[in-house]
């Protein structure tokens, strides 16, 4: 009995460093790119943790990187996810044995934007005005394409539903409460009831 009193505490012990230690993800769209947050408590961040992420269907790594000193990482919607419709399973490794997953599903990023391509230098593109033209009085406004509200919209909805979302992630991962340890200890001393009981009868 003593001997099994002692397994059962070790394993209670063992199981604390373990908790502790435990390594977060969170990753959502944000415009036309995929931010992942890693963290091992709400004020600890991973710093520098190795980050891949793959097709979550063929298991193809589509590209890698480190989180920063937030603990971020942010990459633009793969190509190749994009056109096969592919959810994105991103992996995080934080050392130590240390790692933990996230899914994040097409459907989050199909209507997302294309990140678009930098504009050429206005200033050696354009020709100077000459002097007395309608131009030289102020710069002409390009109006606004339903392409371009649709993604300032979309990017605008996506930076105020990250927060909720991180809100739920960190409520749906926290830590055991009292209700839970107190729940924990009584199902050892349970335990070790029943293996004092069995001892205690006489054997046939």
């Amino acid at each position: 009995m003593r001997s099994l009193f002692l397994l059962l505490v070790f394993a209670l012990l063992a199981s604390g460093p373990a908790l502790a230690h435990r390594v977060n993800i969170f990753a959502y769209v944000e415009g036309g790119e995929v931010v992942a947050e890693c963290s091992y408590s709400k004020s600890k961040r991973v710093r520098h943790g190795t980050i891949e992420v793959r097709d979550a269907v063929t298991g193809r790594t589509l590209l890698q990187g480190t989180t920063d000193e937030e603990g971020l990482f942010r990459f633009p919607v793969p190509d190749q996810a994009r056109k096969a419709g592919a959810d994105l399973r991103i992996l995080l490794q934080a050392g130590e044995g240390h790692q933990n997953e996230w899914i994040v599903e097409a459907a989050e990023f199909m209507d997302a934007p294309v990140p678009r391509a930098p504009a050429p230098d206005a200033g050696k593109a354009a020709e100077p005005a000459a002097a007395g033209s309608p131009d030289d009085s102020g710069t002409k406004t390009r109006a606004l394409s339903r392409a371009d509200v649709e993604e300032v919209v979309s990017a605008a909805l996506d930076a105020k539903l990250a927060p909720i979302k991180r809100t739920l992630l960190e409520q749906s991962q926290a830590g055991p409460g009292m209700r839970e340890i107190i729940g924990g200890i009584g199902w050892i001393f349970g335990l070790v009831g029943i293996a004092a009981y069995f001892k205690s009868r006489p054997r046939v």
